[in-house]
């Protein structure tokens, strides 16, 4: 394998393993989160009478507040089930959707100027052959007359030191043939060195090319590995919302962004978030999309049967992508030693 090709593979194998770290560091902190959670399901469980007490209403006065506010502003085209996992991801789901646009977009671009450039590369491949068969038989040419005047000049030097011919007689005219067959290897000297510079041109322009053909198509690797991690990101992590709740997406969106103006809304959950910070839980801002998990017993349960769920399929999910990470790795070690 030459050096070229090689450092090619490693590259490209370098930007996978890149790609599959993205996918252990998602899945790590996403399995963190879960966690946190399970751990303060555990801690609320484990509650006093008094502070179980204070948890519930300070967690059932959010409730009664979100659900005056969401439905007067939903008109019951939504229910509250089908709006909190939305609104729980909704910065994060509006930038991935987002993005995914733009590389989808930026990947149609250069989908174009790739081809725009590979018969541009393709033409100038053609334009080279030609020149390179154009040049040959330049040289050709300037190489045989310069080797017929040669032996013509051989073959005049012995008729006159062998033959004794009379040179002196016919000097204006040898003089003239002399200068015709010099004006005549310079003008074929350069036809030669131009066909040569077009050779030349052709191939620089050509190396141009084919550099940009090769950024571009590194550029289209690395949006290729961004949508890949984007559309695996949305089909793990959001596997819990259904397509029912992404039809209503927008629409939720436009909820969310009334119910930041809802005053007793914003009071009654900053303090829920401070009743559940006191007893040290550790994601306290996200049981604002669990509310009723914190009072209702068969709702802890769904909730907890959730996270279980998605646990288990970050967990597949991580322990995929670390394999496939050190599958990579191993390829450019093997490549490194030989």
């Amino acid at each position: 394998m030459n050096t070229k090709k090689r450092l090619s593979e490693d590259l490209e194998n370098t930007k996978e393993v890149l790609l599959e770290q993205r996918f252990v560091t998602l899945y790590e902190d996403e399995i963190a989160g879960i966690l946190a959670r399970e751990e303060d399901l555990e801690t609320i469980e484990h509650l006093g009478d008094e502070e179980a007490k204070e948890v519930e209403e300070a967690a059932r006065l959010y409730n009664r507040a979100f659900a005056r506010n969401f439905y007067d502003i939903s008109g019951g085209r939504v229910s509250d089930e089908e709006f909190f996992p939305l609104w729980e991801r909704e910065k994060e789901l509006m930038t991935g959707l987002q993005k995914i646009q733009s590389l989808e977009g930026e990947k149609k671009q250069l989908e174009k100027e790739l081809d725009i450039v590979t018969k541009e590369e393709q033409e100038l491949y053609g334009k080279i052959q030609t020149a390179e068969k154009e040049r040959k038989n330049k040289q050709v040419i300037f190489r045989s007359f310069m080797v017929m005047a040669i032996a013509a000049l051989i073959l005049a030097a012995a008729a006159v030191v062998y033959f004794e011919f009379p040179i002196i007689r016919f000097l204006w005219q040898a003089a003239a043939v002399v200068i015709v067959v010099l004006l005549f290897l310079i003008i074929l000297y350069q036809m030669q060195k131009k066909a040569l510079e077009t050779e030349r041109l052709y191939r620089m322009m050509s190396g141009h090319k084919t550099s940009s053909r090769m950024r571009l198509e590194s550029e289209y690797q690395d949006i290729a590995s961004d949508l890949k991690f984007y559309y695996e990101k949305f089909e793990v992590l959001f596997c819990y919302i259904s397509e029912e709740q992404w039809n209503l997406f927008e629409f939720c969106t436009k909820i969310s962004s009334r119910l930041k103006f809802c005053e007793d809304l914003t009071e009654n959950a900053e303090n829920l978030v401070h009743v559940l910070e006191k007893y040290h839980l550790k994601k306290a801002r996200a049981w604002l999309y669990y509310p009723k998990a914190l009072f209702d017993l068969p709702k802890r349960i769904v909730c907890r049967e959730r996270l279980e769920h998605r646990l288990n399929e970050c967990q597949q999910a991580l322990t995929r992508h670390e394999r496939e990470a050190d599958k990579q790795k191993n390829k450019i070690d093997i490549s490194d030693r030989s």
